[in-house]
């Protein structure tokens, strides 16, 4: 059997393992908080054209996961009388369209989640040709690694089976990154229009993507000046093609709506923007969108205001330098951290002479990582800085099998691999609540951080089959999620004041930060929950290492 054969056998064993993973574990969860916004915004753009429903993204993700479930005949019949500052706000039409669909509302979800399955297990392959290109002499080990990384990682494995922005946000960023390797090895016209488009496709999925363009600019100019063959003018053109040609694929995107409007016309609220208007003409036309624009102003303010945040039991408001690493060190997996050591010996040890493709992969996961960490009061978990954690996992795994090393070394790695992907079996399907050994595992998890680092309201079908088999017909819960508990069978009641005898099932998030409970059509204001109202109670079981169930005595 030849060699590339033998390496794309091992990546279709590899992709069937992640696609099973992936496929049967996403049925297991229920409609996490922003998911809930995400689909319907999504049928919205679809049934509508009307860009103004993805009102915090650009539309590109969304729509794609919305086009199993509009193409199979699922419609909303979104309010048309609503004022104009909430018709297309992405909570209420999450409601219109969770009460419209009660029957059918986790299907139709399942149906979406699909895409970013297809999504990630796209970029796996591709990843693995990158790898080959990068290490030409162990071209399958390379790939292999660097594929295998990004599939058998808990924490993008939680986010590849949800309808949300972020793992699609670290798909399009990778590829757009790999475009531009391949531009810069063979800088044609094919080459160029193709990473332009790939760079204008990124920015079309969430605004994180914007660091391409100065990890873009930074690189190219290293390599203007190092390689002597590109500095022609043919090169600069071409480069200016990219830019061209990506604010070319962001308008398509957008239908051209209200580009080049003056900027004077356009009212913003975030300081960025207001300091950039002040700076320049108002009559300046502006080259994008007006609606990508004011997308990209109210994620910028609401990045600036911040939000609420826990880590390692303590609840505050807004940003901390540290909220990265800190929730890396519980969430990474440990055989990750040995790899990730040895890649940093094994670059250290190599040649300088791969120093260009490191900055041409590291270099937008350092930016994505070290501006979330410094610049953003909006710290909602790990998702946040999934670019950075896929790129590092194609860095790793080149890195890994570039390196010549001793045979007991090889068996070392080969053991290391293999425990990192039996962990990751093993959490299955609980992905978005896994911890590492550091951190005493999944269970101890809501000790050091919340939200979309463990509960995110996914545990609703599994708390459902609780009480079947435990034959409780109604509880006391304390939700964290948007969802109606209803759309999955459950029969309960808010607490509003003290607990009565029964069970009591409580999102382990709400212990740590402020939230509106759903209760039967009503909101709920909802604080965190002391631990004296439990006393010294224990929780009698835990659903999916997210909802912990009390009983209550009299």
């Amino acid at each position: 059997m030849s060699r590339n054969r033998r390496g794309l056998l091992g990546l279709l064993f590899l992709a069937a393992v992640y696609v099973s993973l992936a496929g049967f574990s996403l049925r297991r969860k229920s409609v996490t908080v922003d998911e809930f916004a995400h689909l319907p915004a999504g049928l919205n753009l679809l049934n509508s054209g009307d860009t103004r429903y993805c009102a915090l993204n650009p539309p590109l993700m969304n729509g794609l996961s919305a086009i199993p479930v509009w193409v199979s005949g699922v419609r909303a019949d979104f309010p048309k009388d609503w004022p104009e500052q909430v018709r297309f706000e992405n909570w209420p039409n999450g409601y219109v369209f969770m009460n419209q669909h009660r029957e059918n509302y986790q299907a139709c979800y399942l149906r979406s989640r699909s895409v970013t399955v297809v999504v990630v297990g796209l970029l796996g392959l591709i990843v693995f040709f990158w790898g080959r290109m990068l290490v030409p002499d162990r071209g399958n080990l390379a790939g292999l690694l660097a594929a295998g990384l990004i599939w058998f990682s808990p924490n993008i494995l939680a986010h590849a089976r949800l309808v949300t922005t972020d793992a699609g946000t670290m798909a399009f960023m990778i590829l757009a990154t790999f475009t531009l390797f391949l531009f810069l090895r063979a800088p044609g016209w094919p080459q160029a229009l193709f990473c332009g488009t790939a760079l204008g496709a990124a920015q079309l999925v969430k605004f994180t993507a914007v660091y391409l363009f100065p990890s873009f600019l930074v690189t190219i100019v290293a390599a203007w000046i190092v390689r002597r063959e590109l500095r022609t003018r043919g090169f600069v053109i071409r480069t200016a093609a990219i830019l061209a040609t990506c604010l070319l694929v962001v308008n398509l995107g957008y239908g051209f709506q209200q580009s080049m409007t003056p900027l004077g016309e356009i009212e913003f609220t975030s300081r960025p923007f207001q300091s950039l208007a002040r700076a320049i003409p108002h009559g300046c036309p502006v080259p994008f969108p007006v609606d990508y624009v004011l997308a990209f102003d109210r994620q910028l303010a609401d990045s600036e205001y911040g939000d609420p945040s826990y880590l390692f039991g303590e609840s505050y408001f807004g940003g901390r330098w540290y909220y990265f690493i800190a929730v890396l060190a519980v969430k990474m997996p440990i055989p990750s951290m040995i790899l990730l050591g040895l890649a940093l010996y094994a670059a250290f040890k190599t040649s300088t002479s791969h120093w260009f493709d490191t900055m041409l992969i590291l270099l937008p996961a350092v930016l994505v990582f070290v501006t979330f960490s410094f610049l953003s009061n909006k710290q909602l978990g790990l998702r946040m800085i999934l670019p950075s954690l896929g790129l590092l996992s194609i860095w790793t795994g080149t890195t890994l099998a570039r390196f010549d090393w001793p045979k007991h070394m090889r068996v070392v790695l080969g053991i290391v691999l293999a425990w990192l992907a039996v962990e990751t079996i093993f959490v299955y399907p609980n992905y978005l609540t896994y911890f590492n050994q550091f951190a005493g595992g999944p269970g101890q998890g809501h000790l050091y951080a919340l939200d979309s680092n463990l509960d995110w309201g996914q545990d609703l079908v599994m708390l459902e089959e609780w009480m079947k088999l435990e034959g409780v017909s109604r509880l006391q819960l304390l939700y964290f999620g948007r969802v109606d508990p209803e759309v999955y069978g459950i029969d309960y009641e808010v607490p509003r004041g003290s607990l009565h005898p029964g069970y009591l099932a409580v999102s382990r998030t709400l212990y740590g930060r402020d939230y509106l409970l759903y209760d039967h059509g009503q909101l709920v204001p909802f604080g965190p929950l002391p631990r004296q109202v439990l006393g010294d109670m224990r929780p009698i079981a835990t659903i999916g290492n997210s909802i912990d169930i009390y009983q209550i005595g009299r």
